[in-house]
Parts: C-alpha cells; structure tokens; sequence
C-alpha cells in the first residue's frame, strides 16, 4: 500500500526501509538503523501510519558485540522496538528479555499485544502510555 519493503541483515546489525518505485521497479534507501535481529518484522496499522516490530539482540558484555560473537555463544538479551515505517524513529521500547526464539515471527495480538516466543514460552508485551 505504501510501496516500501524491509530487510534486516543480522549480519551487519543493520535494518533498512526500502522505497520501491512500481511504475520503473528502482529502489531507494528510505532508512538504515542499527539493529540485530533473526526475527521476522510485522508491519502494523495503515498504510500512512505503520509501525515496524523488530527485536534487536543486545549482548550482555559489549566486548561481545557483532553477530559472529553472539551466535558463538556469548549471552545477549534482546529489546522489542516499535519504529516508525517511514523512518525508522524508535516510538517505543520494551526491556531487555530472554533470547528470541530464532527465525521467529513476533505476533501481533488483540488489543495491540505482541506475542514474543522465547524457548520457555511466550511473552505478551503492549505499549502503554508513560
């Protein structure tokens, strides 16, 4: 509806919102941010308000930073953002949890809850108002 897609490259750490003109098939960056992730990215609301999901792996010792470390086996916790699709702007963020499942969908839910899979089962997280 709004003509832009998302790719996030855990290798890199990065994710990118992508502009793609349908009428000539070109593509232009819209935004890149840093964030770590192997969890698919619900996009939620209409097509002029969206909001991107996206969990971001945080290491528990910053001397463990990059992927290749963290897929080794060094302990990280991860953060739920919710960003602006247009910009990539963090709107909001949850505290640190356990470990995403990997390769896992975060889940929109009823009410604006969002269903985190981790190895022990699921969290419901939702935005509330500071």
């Amino acid at each position: 509806d709004n003509d832009r897609l998302y790719s996030a490259d855990m290798g890199y750490g990065k994710l990118a919102g992508i502009h793609l003109e349908p009428g000539t098939g070109d593509m232009s960056v819209e935004f890149i941010v840093d964030d770590s992730t192997t969890a698919f990215q619900p996009v939620i609301d209409e097509a002029d308000n969206r909001v991107l999901v996206v969990s971001d792996m945080v290491p528990d010792d910053p001397a463990n930073a990059g992927v290749a470390r963290v897929m080794g086996g060094a302990s990280y916790r991860e953060r739920v953002t919710w960003r602006d699709a247009a910009t990539g702007e963090t709107l909001a963020a949850s505290d640190l949890l356990p470990p995403l499942t990997f390769g896992s969908l975060l889940a929109p839910g009823y009410g604006g809850r969002l269903y985190y899979p981790t190895d022990d089962g699921f969290i419901t997280l939702q935005v509330t108002p500071n």
